[in-house]
């Protein structure tokens, strides 16, 4: 099998360069956005990477089986070739409808991390709804601001309105920092000095995990339950029946591992008066992000937290995550620093980072 990988500033351009060379029997294996090589690459136009690859018919085997499966393949094939010529196709489309100004805007976006799809998407939309000939740059910039921001939709932090106990999950893949973030917010309302709080770990895969929690309620002086299972949890529910507030940290987990029948979510599911926070880190990659949001679906209440966003190369995902879901976006965090590196998100701020304003 030969494999290659081919560039363009569409899928379309690069669609024909694989074409050329390899013939319409190709496999498309992967397709990305990619910035240009370089100190400068940064201000450039990105890219579209295809990789794909070929069968070298003339080394298989010629026997009965085989050339039953070649055949299945090639049909298989076939179809997945026609759908890559539909997208190809699609894409091309969206990027002839859009105008020089708002590919302008595209261009900003994706290079600030949103994704091609997503920025094309929105401004597509966009440009079926508005009519922008005869409007100037800052009224179309004041367009775009306004609707990016809608996009992203409302803000909701950590509600402290509800009269009855408070009782705080938060949840996500393996070292997105949840218990740091915990922390801070716990920290944050123990310097209010407004609530009484008590703190529940149920990641007892990592001793380390357990540890840092403890070093934490150590330092704000607030008690520490360690739960196995529902009837654990039911005790310390019980121990903290005078708490205001509960925050639950669970264990990280590969995501694909993770479905409603987890001991975890089965707590949860039994618990009222609940908030679920969905804590995910600003440096994950695209489709990862979308795979986590895919196999969290069956929560169908959460909030998201954004962890890590001064590793992150932009905040593109938090536009990207919120084209996928509905679910508000809460915090975001900035580093280490309990109780300080956290702010609840600036959907304003977030979008004039978007389109270079900042």
């Amino acid at each position: 099998m030969k494999v290659k990988k081919y560039t363009g500033y569409t899928t379309f351009e690069a669609m024909t360069k694989l074409k050329r060379e390899l013939g319409s029997e190709a496999i498309v294996l992967n397709t990305r956005t990619i910035r240009q090589k370089g100190l400068f690459g940064l201000f450039k136009k990105p890219l579209i990477e295809i990789t794909a690859a070929c069968e070298k018919k003339d080394l298989l085997p010629s026997i009965n089986t085989q050339e039953d499966k070649l055949n299945k393949i090639n049909n298989e094939l076939a179809i997945l070739r026609n759908m890559v010529e539909q997208i190809s196709s699609d894409v091309k489309e969206k990027d002839l409808e859009l105008s020089t100004e708002l590919d302008k805007y595209r261009m900003k976006l994706i290079t600030n991390g949103v994704e091609y799809i997503t920025a094309t998407s929105i401004l597509k939309k966009l440009n079926e709804q508005i009519n922008f000939e005869n409007k100037d740059n800052w009224t179309i910039k004041n367009i775009i601001k306004q609707t990016l921001m809608e996009y992203i939709g409302q803000v909701k932090p950590l509600s402290l309105e509800n009269p009855f106990q408070n009782i705080i999950f938060f949840v996500g893949p393996t070292g997105v920092g949840k218990t740091t973030t915990l922390a801070k917010i716990a920290a944050q309302l123990v310097m209010k000095g407004k609530y009484d709080i008590g703190l529940i770990t149920s990641d007892t895969y990592r001793i380390a995990a357990i540890d840092q929690l403890k070093a934490y309620s150590d330092i704000l002086q607030l008690p520490l339950e360690i739960i196995y299972d529902e009837e654990d949890m039911y005790k310390s529910l019980v121990t903290f029946k005078d708490k205001d507030i509960i925050f639950v940290d669970t264990a990280g987990k590969n995501h694909r591992d993770i479905d409603e029948n987890d001991e975890i979510f089965k707590i949860m599911n039994s618990i009222n008066n609940k908030e679920v926070f969905l804590v995910l880190s600003g440096t994950t990659e695209y489709n990862t992000l979308k795979s986590i949001i895919d196999h969290y679906s069956f929560i169908k209440d959460y909030k998201i937290i954004f962890t890590k966003i001064d590793e992150s190369e932009g905040l593109g995902n938090i536009l990207n995550v919120k084209y996928l879901t509905e679910n508000p976006v809460s915090y975001i965090t900035t580093g280490q620093n309990v109780p300080d590196d956290i702010e609840i998100l600036d959907r304003e701020k977030v979008v004039r980072c978007l389109i270079g304003e900042i």
